[in-house]
Parts: C-alpha cells; sequence; structure tokens
C-alpha cells in the first residue's frame, strides 16, 4: 500500500514540475454542478482562477476524517479546499460539519459527479485542479501533509 502511495505521489509531483504550461498529459476537470449543505449552488467555475484540492468524502470513512484537520490547515493558510461527501443526509452532514469545525465548502455528492470524475469508488479521493480547471494530480487515500503543501506551491 505504501509503495502504491509513493507511487501516485510521485506521479502527482512528475505533472507538477511541468508548471502549467503544458497542459498535454492533463485532462479538464469535469464540469459540476452541485449545491452546498446549505443549499446553495456551487459550479467548477467558482474555483477556477486558482488552484483548488477537491476532495471525495464521507462521514462514515475513518480515513476522511483523519484527513479533516489537515484540509482545514490548508484552508486556513489560505489555500482552495472543496469537498464533496457521498453522504446522501444533508442534515447529518450540517451537524458532521459542526461537529469536526469544517472551515472549507462541503457540497453534496451525486451518482452523477462519481462518474464524471471516473468513477469514485474509493474514499478519500483528491483532485488536484489548477488555475485553468486542468486535473493535474489525483491520490486516493490519505494525502500526506507535505506534499498537500508541495502540490500547492508548485501549482501557482
Amino acid at each position: 500500500m505504501k509503495l502504491k502511495t509513493l507511487t501516485i505521489i510521485g506521479l502527482l509531483l512528475i505533472l507538477l514540475a511541468c508548471g502549467g504550461k503544458k497542459e498535454q498529459g492533463t485532462s479538464p476537470a469535469p464540469y459540476f454542478s452541485l449545491k452546498d449543505v446549505n443549499g446553495k449552488t456551487l459550479t467548477l467555475e467558482d474555483f477556477k482562477g486558482e488552484p483548488f484540492v477537491l476532495v471525495f468524502w464521507a462521514t462514515w470513512c475513518p480515513t476522511c476524517r483523519k484527513e479533516i484537520p489537515l484540509l482545514n490547515k490548508l484552508a486556513q493558510e489560505g489555500h482552495r479546499v472543496v469537498s464533496i461527501t457521498l453522504n446522501r443526509d444533508q442534515e447529518q452532514v450540517k451537524r458532521f460539519i459542526e461537529e469536526h469545525h469544517i472551515i472549507y465548502p462541503v457540497l453534496m455528492g451525486t451518482y452523477q459527479v462519481t462518474i464524471d470524475y471516473g468513477n469514485i469508488r474509493f474514499l478519500p479521493t483528491i483532485f488536484l485542479i489548477n488555475t485553468k480547471g486542468y486535473i493535474v494530480g489525483k491520490s486516493v487515500g490519505m494525502f500526506p501533509e507535505e506534499e498537500a503543501q508541495r502540490l500547492f506551491k508548485n501549482s501557482r
């Protein structure tokens, strides 16, 4: 498992080292239009213009729970973090957000968005999207803090 994670991280770093000028080998992030837990609709276009991390997660996922402090820290440092929950119960998600002091946007996922982003099967699944809306990295499982910092630094 560690070898797979290191391989994914290595590939992410190689992609990011290209500096975003060459977008060959990257693909546009699939468009989404989803409601947040308060009913406000947000789209992919709302997040273009600066790099952001897009996290697919669920309240019942232990690794997702462990990742919340890192994602909050990134958001507090001014990095863009957007999450899409695969939970269906909006009120349960609202309570979870309050209990865990989540400070980044939480969107209510749909079956279609999981398909559009490559048939999400494992959680968390994390995408790094650059300023132009291209996916330049993907990680499945826990996202190490030092790698997250490096990804943001290299994607600006």
